[in-house]
C-alpha cells in the first residue's frame, strides 16, 4: 500500500503546477476543431480534398497531443528534483521517508501516470470533436488513443527513472537519449521488416491525405508484420524493464 500513497502525494504535488501543461496539449484539439469548422466555405479545393484535409488535420491534432503529453512526463519528471548531494536544493518528502526502492518507483510512475491521464482525459472531448468531423472511420482514432496510452505509460516510467535513478554526469539529457535511442532502434527494425524504400514513400504518402486505403498500402510494404509488432513490443518492454532495474539498483552495491 505504501506505493499508493506516494502516487497520490506525487498526483497532488504535481497536477497542481500542470496548468500550462493542459493549455499547450489542448492547443492542437483546439486548432484543428476550429479550423475543421471555419474552413469549408473558403476552401477552393473541392469536396475530395476538403475531406482529406479534415482527416489530416484531425491526425495531425492526436499526433500533437500525443507528443506534448510525452514532454509533459519529462517535464514531470524534472519537476523539483531534489538530491542528497545538492543541499541548496529545497529536499523532498520522498527523500525522509521510509521508501524501498521498488514503492518509490512505482509510486512516482503512478503518480506521473495519472496527473498525465487527468490532463489527457480533460482534452478527451476536444479530441472526440477533431474526430467526428474526420471522415476517418472511429477505429483509427481509437488505435491513436491506444498508443497514446503506450506513450504515456512509457513517459512515466522514464520520468520516474529520471527522478529517483542515481544522477549522472549528463543527468538532465538522461531520457533525451533514451528516447532518441528507442527511435533509431525502432527505425532500424521497420527498415529491416519492411521495403524501405515502398514503406517510406506509402508513409508519406498516407500522412499527406490520410485513408484507410493510403494505409493499406502503408501495411502492404510490411514484409513481416508479426515479428515488426513483436520486435517492437519486446523493444517497449525491455525498456520499462531497463527504467525499474536502473532506478532500484543500489549504487553501492558491487
Amino acid at each position: 500500500m505504501g506505493h499508493l500513497a506516494i502516487a497520490r502525494y506525487r498526483l497532488l504535488t504535481t497536477i497542481r503546477e500542470s496548468t500550462p501543461v493542459f493549455i499547450i496539449a489542448i492547443l492542437p484539439p483546439l486548432g484543428a476543431a476550429m479550423v475543421q469548422t471555419l474552413v469549408e466555405e473558403s476552401y477552393r479545393g473541392g469536396p475530395d480534398t476538403l475531406l482529406a484535409f479534415y482527416a489530416q488535420i484531425a491526425l495531425l491534432a492526436w499526433y500533437f497531443h500525443a507528443a506534448f503529453l510525452f514532454i509533459a512526463c519529462e517535464a514531470f519528471g524534472s519537476l523539483k528534483i531534489s538530491r542528497s548531494d545538492q543541499p541548496s536544493v529545497a529536499s523532498d518528502l520522498m527523500d525522509s521517508a521510509p521508501l524501498t526502492p521498488n514503492a518509490r518507483f512505482f509510486g512516482e510512475m503512478t503518480g506521473i501516470l495519472e496527473a498525465t491521464t487527468i490532463i489527457h482525459a480533460c482534452c478527451l472531448p476536444m479530441l472526440a470533436v477533431v474526430a467526428a468531423l474526420s471522415p476517418l472511420p472511429a477505429r483509427v482514432f481509437l488505435w491513436v488513443e491506444l498508443l497514446i496510452i503506450a506513450v504515456i505509460v512509457l513517459g512515466s516510467a522514464a520520468a520516474a527513472w529520471k527522478r529517483i535513478a542515481p544522477p549522472s554526469k549528463m543527468n538532465a539529457t538522461r531520457n533525451l537519449r533514451s528516447g532518441i535511442l528507442f527511435l533509431i532502434i525502432v527505425t532500424a527494425t521497420v527498415y529491416a521488416l519492411t521495403q524501405w524504400d515502398s514503406f517510406r514513400d506509402a508513409a508519406f504518402g498516407f500522412v499527406g491525405m490520410p485513408s484507410l486505403r493510403a494505409w493499406e498500402r502503408v501495411v502492404a510494404t510490411i514484409e513481416n508484420p508479426v515479428a515488426l509488432i513483436v520486435s517492437i513490443a519486446v523493444l517497449y518492454s525491455a525498456y520499462l524493464v531497463f527504467y525499474y532495474v536502473s532506478a532500484t539498483r543500489d549504487p553501492f552495491r558491487a
